[in-house]
């Protein structure tokens, strides 16, 4: 398992983080299948164990979950994004983050 934690702008959008996970799979289908939770925080970086765990848990090999990300969303503060990939695609995970900003800068494009 390899992971990543990000710091993100507020205001993401639950529908279009999760549409772009949605593209990601498709455009991407080593990943299989994707899992997406989103938590209303008030301090993402005390959240960010729990969510680590929540997303490594969210990993299911014989499901075909190989990715799954948790938003820790702060409102109007800045949140974090935990990435969680299984080892089999491992190797993507420094892929993995820039095609999901590129997803989710252009739905219209991936969607």
């Amino acid at each position: 398992m390899r992971a990543i934690t990000v710091q993100v702008r507020a205001g993401l959008g639950v529908g279009r983080l999760a549409t772009a996970m949605e593209s990601l799979v498709e455009l991407h289908p080593e990943l299989c299948r994707s899992g997406f939770a989103h938590h209303e925080v008030s301090d993402p970086v005390a959240a960010t164990p729990a969510a680590l765990a929540e997303a490594e848990a969210g990993l299911d090999l014989q499901a075909g979950v190989l990715m799954h990300v948790v938003w820790l969303d702060a409102g109007e503060h800045t949140g974090r994004l935990v990435l969680v990939l299984h080892d089999i695609v491992a190797d993507r995970l420094p892929r993995v983050l820039p095609w999901l900003v590129q997803a989710w800068k252009q739905p219209a494009l991936v969607s």
